[in-house]
């Protein structure tokens, strides 16, 4: 072998040193980066009151609560609603949409109307278990329950407005959950829905967009759904792709999720409860916002969220009452922290619907106000007695 096989044959000095080199840099950063994800992680938590060791699911814990069964259809204005007449264990409809409360086979009109969203309507629960059914039960006096599971406050007001004639209801009760209003500001939420934007003080309805069949998965996309999988136990990559890309980090196959940054849900809530006003009046109808809150509102907050309590204000500026459930619920939970496990169904620190001991807990409240002859726009604050009273 001759000099130059030799020289080709052998690598240069350098060459190992510089990939060795290479691998260390590569490593630090790595190393670099995952710590400082940590400590963004941590520092983010400590802000926002999160427990620092808390390991969830926080993609799952969002998006628990936004998966239609099998009793709802598309619909060309509410983007879906619940099939009427629809009939399986535990949970039957009669026309409209209407969740039976019992045996009753018709709408009973010229009594009470509720509508809402799946608080409302009783997901999770049999019948005889939502909180309408509970009232019922408490005041005899019919309540139609047409509350949906997954809408906003712009679909419960719009339901109310369609309910309202066919029902012809003395009372109105418009059950609205705190998430409803981030609901309000999407496009898309699991399903195509309708939306307003308000302009020049004015309400602009969209219609829901046309439901189309998902596309095929990509590699790409598997790729970054696989991504997705292992960012959901992060807070802090649950805050800002909640708020960046809401389609990709709540998406499914089956249901996209789309926010539009032209939606302020509190103006329109408020818009919507102005053109809701004359309507109640002409038909001499008492009308109660009721405020229900998701179980982490409850336990990681002193007081209500600013924008619940904005639109609470809105309803009380045009004569509604307002009842609301934080305080009961959070008195309750500064008496026993593990009482909402009682309340709200939950898989571990992951809290989805009321229970029946929730719901009838809602009801209590309701009724006390039902009962009163003459309305009083004011949130109620409940009395240390009338706390002794919902204990279970």
């Amino acid at each position: 072998m001759d000099m130059g096989d030799s020289l080709a044959g052998s690598k240069p000095r350098g060459t190992s040193r510089l990939s060795t080199g290479r691998l260390t840099n590569a490593l630090l950063l790595l190393a670099s980066l995952a710590v400082s994800s940590v400590i963004i992680e941590l520092g983010f938590r400590a802000l926002t009151d999160i427990p620092i060791l808390k390991w969830e699911d926080w993609r799952h814990r969002h998006i628990a609560f936004n998966r239609l069964g099998g009793h709802a259809d598309v619909d060309p204005t509410f983007g879906w609603s619940l099939k009427p007449s629809f009939s399986s264990p535990g949970h039957n409809t009669l026309q409209h949409g209407i969740r039976r409360n019992g045996t009753e086979t018709e709408i009973r009109t010229g009594h009470v109307l509720a509508v809402g969203d799946s608080f409302t309507e009783g997901w999770e629960v049999e019948d005889r278990e939502s909180w309408p059914a509970h009232l019922e039960a408490m005041t005899g006096t019919p309540i139609v329950n047409a509350g949906t599971g997954g809408y906003g406050t712009d679909q419960i007001l719009m339901r109310a407005e369609q309910m309202l004639p066919i029902v012809k209801p003395h009372t109105l009760i418009i059950g609205f959950l705190d998430f409803d209003l981030d609901r309000t500001e999407h496009v898309t939420f699991g399903a195509p829905k309708p939306w307003f934007t308000a302009e020049n003080g004015q309400l602009q309805f969209h219609p829901p967009a046309a439901l189309e069949p998902p596309p095929e998965p990509t590699l790409m996309h598997r790729a970054a759904i696989g991504l997705r999988g292992q960012l959901a136990y992060s807070a802090v990559a649950d805050f800002i792709l909640a708020r960046l890309a809401p389609s990709y980090w709540y998406g499914t196959r089956k249901h996209e999720y789309v926010k539009s940054d032209l939606i302020d849900a509190v103006d329109v809530t408020c818009l919507l409860f102005e053109r809701l006003k004359p309507i109640v009046e002409r038909q001499k109808v008492r009308t109660v916002l009721f405020m229900q809150y998701y179980a982490p509102t409850i336990l990681e907050n002193d007081a209500p969220p600013d924008e619940p309590q904005q639109v609470m204000a809105c309803a009380e500026k045009l004569g509604f009452e307002v009842v609301d459930q934080f305080a009961s619920l959070k008195a309750l939970t500064r008496q026993d922290p593990e009482a909402l496990r009682r309340y709200y169904l939950n898989d571990g620190e992951v809290y989805r619907h009321m229970t029946n001991e929730g719901n009838r807990h809602a009801a209590r409240i309701l009724e006390k106000t039902l009962r009163r002859t003459t309305a009083s726009p004011r949130v109620l604050a409940p009395t240390p007695a009338s706390l002794e009273a919902q204990k279970p």
